[in-house]
């Protein structure tokens, strides 16, 4: 489930990227400080999903998957009703 997740956060972050690149109303400039910070902000987002995965933090980042619709509530049906819940909990807090 992680990697398929990892992979969507990476090509979402890599379409975006593309159309900056192919965007041709901005001058070349104009693009490369986008890709920039495009860039910056999808690493930091991918790092606090991705890194330092651990059991202790397991249902922050399923929620963070979740919410960032890199998995499905079909991913989650195998965890137990306890985790669904928190999972859920966290979600509708942070919205």
């Amino acid at each position: 489930m992680k990697d398929r997740a990892l992979d969507l956060a990476c090509q979402r972050t890599l379409d975006s990227l593309s159309e900056i690149i192919s965007s041709e109303d901005k001058s070349a400039h104009e693009r490369y400080l986008q890709l920039w910070k495009t860039m910056k902000a999808a690493d930091k987002n991918i790092a606090r999903m991705f890194n330092n995965l651990k059991r202790s933090s397991a249902i922050l980042q399923l929620a963070q998957w979740k919410l960032n619709d890199l998995i499905t509530d079909r991913d989650l049906d195998s965890f137990s009703p306890d985790t669904l819940k928190s999972v859920n909990i966290l979600i509708e807090s942070w919205q």
